[in-house]
């Protein structure tokens, strides 16, 4: 049963990059950098328009993870109104999407400044951008037709007029951190993050469950460059109410050549409750030309980081030892942009090997979508 699937996987990888050495290195998606709190909104407006014109134009380093915009909400607002009116559907469709991000600005600013102290002078909020996904699986079963819907949610917020380091954040992913394939509920948690030290921060929070359960984390997480290759640890240390102590520790390598990507991601997991550990192990080709910010280390085991490109991936998921194998899956992904910048979709035809159905060849599909509410469509009229 192995052998067929690692040589199929690895056929396909030998015949994507024939050509590697002579791909340009993928793109960023473009995203305007941060403007600083103390700047006007007119100085911010005119940066945030030079930046993306010059991220545009060029290629960036293959290291680089450009984070979201971090403009604050009166400069967000201020850009919101000196947009033109929309002329055509696309344009009332990225107007849509302003009016969506500048409300939810609105709301965090307007949450931030009422608790904040009524003796100081109030800081600048910043922008609080925020991820939508949805994805649809299905797989055919023996016994019938396996479907699932997930809708994902991620949303960072930091409130400087309440606490300087505290950030309070929303998100629909496990607190492991684990693949999609590995999560167990799409519960939505919400909590308060501290940065203790560079790369490490602690969250306490509440799974909104019934009834709601308390969680608290460790994690540090870092990038290194190691000579041709970029090095992703993670470590991560938590506990729930409801299912104790658990430990995560997770490796991905990245490989360029070109625009041609190889990696390997290892991703091991310990629950007290479970008592035994659970391991994925995933091997990725792509050919990637352009890249987005992966929100959560998930992201790198699903390959949810390119924005445009295509590849094959090879998942493997097991329990305590290396050879009690649960599953595999192989499948092949196309990522595109949609017409709009901040809409990307996805469709990923698969085919799954499970133990529990005796190894039988089940093909699938994953469908998706992400919204990124990153930034605004439509600024400012220039």
């Amino acid at each position: 049963m192995r052998f067929p699937i690692l040589l199929a996987f690895a056929t396909l990888v030998l015949v994507g990059c024939a050509t590697a050495r002579h791909e340009p290195p993928p793109e960023v998606a473009p995203q305007p950098p941060g403007v600083a709190a103390g700047e006007t909104a007119a100085e911010g407006r005119e940066t945030a328009a030079e930046s993306v014109q010059v991220t545009a134009s060029g290629p960036a380093s293959l290291s680089t993870r450009n984070r979201p915009t971090e403009l604050s909400v009166g400069e967000i607002r201020q850009q919101h109104k000196d947009a033109p009116p929309p002329l055509d559907f696309s344009e009332r469709l990225d107007h849509l999407h302003d009016r969506i991000y500048t409300w939810a600005q609105g709301t965090v600013e307007a949450t931030d400044n009422r608790f904040a102290s009524k003796e100081k002078e109030l800081k600048p909020v910043p922008a609080a951008p925020f991820r939508l996904g949805l994805v649809l699986e299905s797989v055919d079963r023996s016994d019938g037709l396996d479907l699932d819907f997930t809708a994902d949610l991620d949303i960072a917020l930091r409130l400087p007029n309440i606490e300087d380091r505290l950030r309070v954040f929303v998100t629909s992913d496990d607190l492991d951190e684990a693949p999609r394939d590995a999560r167990s509920d799409n519960s939505l948690r919400a909590g308060v993050r501290f940065e203790a030290l560079k790369q490490i921060n602690f969250d306490l929070g509440v799974k909104l469950d019934v009834p709601p359960v308390a969680f608290a984390s460790v994690r540090w997480r870092e990038q290194y460059r190691l000579r041709n290759w970029d090095f992703y640890p993670l470590v991560k240390l938590f506990a729930e109410t409801d299912e104790g102590l658990g430990y995560v520790g997770a490796a991905t390598f990245d490989r360029w050549v070109g625009n041609h990507l190889f990696r390997s991601t290892s991703f091991a997991k310990f629950r007290s409750d479970r008592d035994r550990i659970q391991w994925t192990q995933t091997l990725i080709y792509a050919q990637a030309d352009a890249l987005i910010v992966p929100d959560r280390y998930g992201s790198y085991l699903r390959a949810q980081d390119i924005g445009r490109g295509w590849g094959v991936r090879l998942l493997a998921s097991g329990g305590e030892e290396v050879k009690d194998i649960e599953y595999y899956e192989l499948g092949l992904f196309f990522r595109r942009p949609a017409s709009r910048r901040w809409l990307y979709w996805y469709v990923e035809p698969l085919v799954r090997w499970d133990n529990e159905y005796n190894w039988s060849s089940d093909p699938g599909i994953r469908i998706g979508i992400d919204a990124l509410f990153w930034d605004l469509a439509r600024p400012a009229k220039r």
